[in-house]
């Protein structure tokens, strides 16, 4: 059979299905679905994605958000490849937009983390907390109306048993804070920031990633969660040590932010003398000019110490630093 006489049978064997009464039985297409996602089989094909968009609440949404809200042994097995599969599905920019903005989603999403929590079943919740933060990835007025409870279920994973499930929760975080002041506040107020300290002495570089995000997110809002950065960690030794993961520009990136946003307290930049700041800083400043946010952030960190604490100028001009700030200006402007 050729390929696309495969892909026109698929949608005619999942036409008729969709039609199951969902509320009394687990529908048969969502079997199927995961059927084929585990057999490797590709059918989540440009052409595919296009005859589904139009057909996406009735035959997608409606069943898979009605199990998500009811996780029980007949249908606890196959959840976990049918959110793979519908994590494919979202590739396709209309569907993911659709699935970004339809408020049952979110409702169910919030369901079925309590679900999960309460019952242990970690393989569903692990897969569905990756697609929460591929679909969050797009800003939504639906996912901001639901951040404060969805970052609310977020805290109390963090303490979970499980690291690959604190790293993905990490990850929800990381993108549904920037679309919420109110989420953020909330989770500052929950000692956020002191878990993601914790997390960034320890984790690989996926929690890393997150956890810096996360961490950037709530100094540039507050006041408080500066404050609290610095009170678990006074010299900003882990901010100074993510400044060398060149080979990740988010996080040296991040890094270098967040110590900026730090160096608007009073003091800090005082606590910082004697320490390899201005030396790590300015290696950043000076890297590789493809990384234009990683040099413009830590080109303003840079500025906010040394107007902060003028004693940290000794060390720049040392170490040349004057040029190179001078070649980042325009960067900055």
């Amino acid at each position: 059979m050729c390929y696309y006489c495969f892909i026109l049978e698929s949608l005619i064997f999942l036409r008729p299905l969709t039609v199951v009464n969902i509320y009394t039985y687990t529908p048969l297409y969502t079997v199927y679905l995961s059927d084929m996602y585990n057999r490797n089989i590709f059918i989540f094909s440009y052409r595919f994605c296009i005859q589904l968009r139009n057909m996406l609440t009735d035959s997608v949404i409606v069943p898979f958000t009605t199990m998500l809200r009811n996780i029980n042994k007949s249908n606890h097995h196959i959840l976990p490849s049918l959110i793979l599969a519908i994590g494919c599905l979202a590739r396709d920019d209309v569907i993911r937009h659709k699935l970004s903005h339809d408020p049952e989603c979110w409702k169910a999403f919030l369901v079925a983390i309590r679900q999960c929590s309460a019952y242990e079943y970690k393989e569903i919740l692990y897969s569905m907390l990756g697609l929460i933060i591929s679909l969050s990835t797009m800003t939504s007025p639906v996912i901001q109306e639901h951040a404060v409870s969805l970052c609310d279920c977020c805290l109390g994973l963090l303490r979970d048993s499980d690291g690959g499930v604190i790293t993905r929760v990490t990850g929800v975080l990381s993108t549904v804070l920037p679309q919420s002041s109110e989420a953020v506040l909330h989770v500052i107020q929950a000692d956020v920031v002191r878990s993601m300290c914790r997390l960034l002495k320890k984790s690989g570089p996926t929690a890393t990633k997150y956890a810096i995000r996360t961490l950037t997110v709530c100094t540039a809002a507050s006041h408080l969660a500066r404050e609290e950065l610095v009170k678990s960690d006074k010299k900003l030794s882990i901010l100074r040590h993510l400044l060398d993961s060149s080979c990740d520009e988010m996080v040296s990136g991040n890094a270098a932010l967040c110590l900026a946003h730090c160096l608007e307290l009073e003091g800090i930049a005082s606590n910082l003398l004697g320490t390899d700041i201005v030396l790590r800083l300015l290696r950043n400043a000076a890297g590789d000019a493809k990384k234009t946010a990683v040099r413009q952030n830590a080109a303003i960190a840079l500025g906010k110490l040394c107007r902060s604490e003028p004693r940290h100028l000794n060390k720049l001009r040392e170490l040349h630093g004057l040029e190179i700030l001078h070649s980042c200006v325009k960067f900055i402007t």
